[in-house]
């Protein structure tokens, strides 16, 4: 009789405690958002020059006080877009209860391909209905400064100015991960 390996009855466990976890109804887990583990950082200050939505660039100093929610996108990225109209919720439901939400824009093409393009932006932004601040990150400075390796990632910034949440991914309104961010950012607000 062959004997089964120790990776082979882990294998068979985990895929059983999958399948109740189907069966049950239990949410899947959310990969998409990892907690910082209790520690805090301070956010680094962007230097961005180019905003959208804005009468001036904004600053993390003069931000401090409210709850801050970078979205690190691009208009050609479908994840990030299909986000959008989350984002645009959260923006309604919290601006006046002291979220600023701050869209970064991230070309992930070379300039040829229009994303570096101001008017471009100016038009996405249209088109999604995005009132929200924007700052066009066209050298990645902000992006790198973050340690941002996907689009579309989320950086939650608390009224002192310190990083407390950060997450990655597409969600939609009303979703586990959009429930999620929404708890996480009243929990900030709340502070």
């Amino acid at each position: 009789m062959p004997r089964i390996g120790p990776t082979v009855v882990l294998c068979l466990a985990l895929t059983a405690a999958g399948a109740e976890a189907l069966e049950s109804g239990s949410p899947a887990p959310e990969r998409s958002l990892a907690p910082l583990a209790g520690t805090r950082r301070p956010a680094p200050a962007w230097q961005n020059r180019s905003w959208l939505n804005a009468s001036h660039p904004l600053t993390l100093p003069e931000l401090e006080g409210r709850v801050v929610l970078l979205n690190f996108w691009v208009f050609t990225c479908y994840n990030c877009t299909n986000t959008v109209p989350s984002l645009v919720d959260f923006d309604r439901k919290y601006r006046d209860r002291g979220l600023t939400l701050i869209g970064i824009h991230t070309p992930e093409f070379p300039p040829y391909a229009g994303e570096h393009d101001k008017a471009n932006v100016e038009r996405a932004l249209d088109q999604y209905d995005i009132a929200y601040p924007n700052a066009q990150d066209n050298d990645s400075r902000t992006w790198k400064l973050y340690g941002i390796r996907y689009w579309p990632s989320f950086v939650l910034i608390d009224k002192r100015g310190d990083i407390r949440y950060e997450g990655y991914g597409e969600f939609h309104v009303g979703d586990a991960n959009y429930r999620l961010w929404s708890r996480r950012i009243e929990e900030l607000i709340g502070e």
